[in-house]
């Protein structure tokens, strides 16, 4: 009976002491399944916030899309009107050079923007007779439409430009007057005779140029024209035509003349109101006239 009762109690004690380690075994997988969990967890919020701070990945043509942009060689800056949008030219002949063109673009008119652009591309070109092809060219000009209608376009080009080896800068105003028909460049020749008696007429009724350009203030005019007279001058201007440039305007026509350096500019403006020197107008057609 004592024999029963030892072996009963041994049965006892050994399934308590199962029932114990199950639920200590129990614990323990419950411990180690709650810390895995809480690692998950850590590292999924972690992996959320490299995620969410990392800088948005680039495709391998950013850069080749940025250089392409930075050597554009215009530029839009500004729309005059529905017509007219103004450009900028920065194509350098060589890396020593800096180009900054201002031009004009019409629209819905090819031909014309061609003529243009070819004459913008003039300007930023070297004379390897006068200089090394790797010479610094630096030219910075503005440029304004001074008249334009259903005949002629009239746009000039004003501002410094150096290149290397020049004893200075010069202070250039150059001018385009293109026909819109014949898509043609016209020039002081193709508009009017100069001969002695257009220029006794320019030096009694030429008069300041208000605006958008010229090279000296109202107060000097008088004292600049005379300085351009045959009393002044070793050639008259008006024997060499080719020699003055002209740009058009609703209310006259400006004659651009060289001028001396020591005067304080390259260039030289007067005015003249088209009635004036009507006598000596060559074409049929008034270019001045939208009609």
């Amino acid at each position: 009976m004592n024999q029963k009762l030892v072996l009963l109690s041994v049965i006892i004690f050994s399934c308590s002491l199962i029932a114990g380690c199950g639920e200590k075994a129990k614990d323990v997988s419950q411990t180690i399944t709650v810390e895995q969990e809480t690692k998950n967890a850590t590292a999924t919020k972690e992996s959320e916030v490299k995620t969410s701070t990392k800088e948005p990945e680039t495709s391998g043509n950013t850069d080749e899309s940025k250089t392409k942009d930075e050597l554009k060689t215009t530029e839009e800056i500004e729309a005059k009107d529905g017509s007219i949008t103004m450009s900028i030219y920065t194509e350098a002949p060589n890396k020593n050079s800096s180009i900054k063109i201002q031009y004009p673009m019409f629209s819905d008119n090819d031909a014309l923007n061609a003529k243009i652009y070819e004459k913008v591309q003039s300007f930023a070109k070297i004379d390897t007779s006068l200089f090394s092809s790797d010479a610094s060219l630096n030219v910075d000009y503005q440029s304004e439409v001074t008249l334009k209608n259903n005949k002629v376009v009239s746009i000039i080009f004003w501002g410094p430009s150096y290149i290397d080896d020049a004893a200075y800068p010069s202070n250039d105003l150059i001018t385009l007057n293109i026909d819109l028909l014949s898509m043609k460049e016209i020039t002081l020749k193709d508009l009017y005779t100069t001969n002695a008696d257009f220029a006794a007429v320019f030096f009694k009724k030429a008069f300041f140029p208000e605006n958008p350009i010229t090279s000296y203030d109202k107060k000097s005019f008088p004292d600049m024209l005379k300085l351009q007279s045959p009393e002044y001058q070793t050639v008259d201007p008006f024997s060499q035509a080719d020699n003055i440039s002209v740009f058009l305007k609703p209310d006259g026509i400006v004659l651009s003349m060289p001028a001396l350096h020591a005067t304080g500019s390259d260039h030289f403006e007067a005015q003249l109101n088209y009635s004036d020197i009507q006598p000596f107008y060559l074409l049929k057609q008034n270019y001045w006239e939208d009609k």
